[in-house]
């Protein structure tokens, strides 16, 4: 898992609203991260900036 291409990614998505939906966080992540690798992750996003929402499309 390289943090730092999903971060981009992440930073790319975020960078007109500040905020990221999970179901976009889900599609740049692999199937096996760690937990240890998704609380890094979620660190690293709120040191950034960037928030985490619900996805829209759902009721």
């Amino acid at each position: 898992m390289d943090l730092q291409k999903i971060m981009a990614k992440a930073r790319d998505i975020a960078k007109s609203t500040g905020t990221i939906t999970t179901e976009q966080l889900n599609g740049l992540c692999p199937n096996s991260m760690e937990s240890k690798d998704i609380a890094a992750l979620f660190t690293a996003l709120r040191a950034e900036g960037i928030r985490l929402k619900d996805d829209e499309s759902r009721p």
